[in-house]
């Protein structure tokens, strides 16, 4: 969702040199921000130059300014009450616009997002109210669960209960965000995979880790297991227990993230100093 370009008029009447003096030191000459402004202090100035019965011949035009600059400065995903409060001031100034010249060729697409923000922060305010009710009776939200029995499993597994860790990482693992409650939590559910083939590849060996790593690649994600932000992490916990195989896939599908400007399921991340040296350790493993 993106504001429209700033209007002709309000672009015109910034490098004019008729801004009042409060409006015109938000700008440098060249009708750029000024160092300390912001969109925001702009149509504060705005509104409160109108508010003294100012700028009579240039009240269209200054309310236009105003408007937009209220309107640039609203995030939907802040407080809803500061966003609709903000929403209808920017309001106030696109009435005030056309009631001294302005036209709606100018106004309408200020009006539309206006409106689109609006419905916005009706829907995050209905998702906030959701997740306040998911959390009175869950006692979390859905990223807390899924953390909470991750910590547990870590603590299980570190204090020698192998047999109830596994059950809580895979009792993770296998959740499907898209058809539950915990979308969102790719990451988390991955984790159980990780902590899963983990196990199997120091305990059990490497044909039983090729059989947890066959059921990870065929779960909701595919053939995009791990995801990129543990793809080096796993390599490292697997060096060294005889699944170069796994490595190699890994290690090839972190590299097409890393290479390509629009790679296979999302943006490129580039490669860290500490993923260059574990991919040189999987590349040597590999080989050999």
């Amino acid at each position: 969702m993106d504001l429209p370009p700033v209007p002709a008029t309000v672009t015109r009447l910034i490098t004019s040199g008729r801004l009042p003096p409060p409006v015109a030191g938000q700008f440098t000459p060249a009708g750029d921000l000024a160092d300390g402004a912001d969109w925001s202090s702009v149509a504060d100035a705005v509104e409160e130059h109108l508010a003294d019965g100012g700028a009579d011949d240039l009240r269209g035009g200054l309310a236009l300014v105003g408007a937009y600059g209220r309107l640039d400065s609203l995030d939907c995903y802040a407080d809803p009450d500061d966003v609709d409060e903000g929403n209808d001031r920017a309001v106030v100034l696109l009435g005030e616009a056309e009631a001294n010249g302005v036209g709606e060729d100018e106004t309408a697409g200020l009006w539309w997002y206006s409106e689109h923000l609006r419905n916005l922060v009706a829907e995050l305010r209905d998702e906030n109210a959701e997740m306040e009710a998911y959390v009175a009776e869950h006692g979390a939200t859905p990223r807390g669960r899924l953390n909470a029995k991750l910590m547990s499993a870590h603590d299980l597994h570190a204090a020698g209960d192998r047999a109830a860790a596994l059950a809580l990482f895979r009792e993770v693992a296998e959740i499907s965000p898209w058809e539950s409650e915990f979308g969102g939590c790719f990451d988390l559910v991955d984790v159980g995979w990780c902590r899963l083939l983990h196990d199997a590849a120091h305990v059990d060996g490497p044909e039983a880790a090729r059989a947890v790593w066959r059921e990870a690649r065929a779960h909701y994600r595919g053939a995009k297991f791990p995801v990129t932000e543990h793809a080096c992490r796993l390599i490292d916990m697997l060096l060294g227990t005889g699944v170069p195989d796994i490595l190699a896939v890994i290690a090839a599908d972190r590299r097409v993230t890393a290479e390509q400007d629009d790679p296979p399921g999302g943006l490129r991340v580039p490669l860290g100093e500490d993923e260059i040296r574990t991919l040189r350790l999987a590349d040597a493993e590999i080989g050999g």
